[in-house]
């Protein structure tokens, strides 16, 4: 199947940008407790938060006293993440329209970096990963966040392709295994892992991408349609005959670029 172009991508955000700022799933910020642990956060670093969306993660930051650039593809969702840290009162964020396969800073300029939920969306995530790396200091930490999913074929098949019919612009959610290599292929030393299941009310999830209603409905038939299996596995809760709200695993990943000062 050949890429999504990223044009069609930053058309599809652009149309949806407030539906992310003021999503549930993107405000319950559970997951970014475990994340900042693993970063060792220190006033003053310099962090770089990729594909920041709404810019919940950025706003969390900057309460951390950390100095944020805040970049995404799509101009539009940086005026929403833009709304949202004004209206957290959080000062020390800088806003940057960029491409995570190519990001246009220089190399080693950020203590850390930061991506959550959205590197199912990139056409080449080795590449995007591998520019994160590039433009993290040596000894600098990177944290990933997103959704994975399970081992077993038929259940991966399954929330894929529940995905892409959606959203168009999803391109994978891959297996924890897939992870490991992928921060590994990128030279990055594995520093914490963890994950979270997170329920999502269903309403809501399916509508947040734009998609028209029969696309919506269709989506509502595929989970009431599921095997048993991926009934239980994604918690898919029915009532009256439709569905009320599944789950999905989020993993957090927290890596190292080699290198740094003795000790960190």
């Amino acid at each position: 199947m050949p890429p999504i172009p990223k044009e069609f991508t930053r058309e599809q955000f652009s149309r949806v940008a407030s539906k992310y700022r003021m999503s549930a799933d993107h405000t319950d910020v559970e997951d970014l407790d475990l994340l900042f642990y693993g970063l060792e956060l220190a006033a003053g670093q310099r962090v770089l938060d990729v594909a920041t969306g709404g810019g919940h993660t950025a706003a969390a930051l900057a309460g951390r006293g950390v100095r944020v650039v805040a970049s995404d593809l799509t101009p539009e969702m940086l005026a929403e993440a833009r709304t949202l840290v004004g209206r957290t009162g959080a000062v020390g964020v800088a806003y940057c329209a960029a491409d995570a396969e190519a990001l246009p800073f220089l190399d080693g300029v950020f203590d850390r970096l930061t991506c959550r939920i959205a590197p199912h969306h990139f056409p080449d995530v080795r590449a995007a990963v591998a520019e994160m790396a590039r433009v993290t200091k040596a000894g600098g930490r990177i944290g990933i966040i997103d959704s994975v999913v399970p081992g077993e074929p038929a259940l991966d098949a399954f929330l894929n392709g529940i995905e892409k019919v959606r959203d168009p612009s999803h391109v994978r959610s891959y297996r924890i295994e897939e992870w490991l290599e992928i921060l590994a292929g990128a030279g990055l030393s594995l520093q914490q892992t963890a994950s979270i299941w997170k329920a999502h009310p269903f309403p809501e999830w399916v509508a947040r991408t734009g998609q028209p209603g029969a696309v919506q409905r269709e989506v509502e038939a595929m989970f009431l349609s599921a095997f048993p299996l991926a009934r239980e596995t994604f918690h898919v809760r029915v009532e009256g005959g439709r569905v009320v709200s599944y789950a999905d695993e989020k993993a957090v990943f927290v890596a190292k670029k080699p290198g740094g000062p003795p000790g960190r």
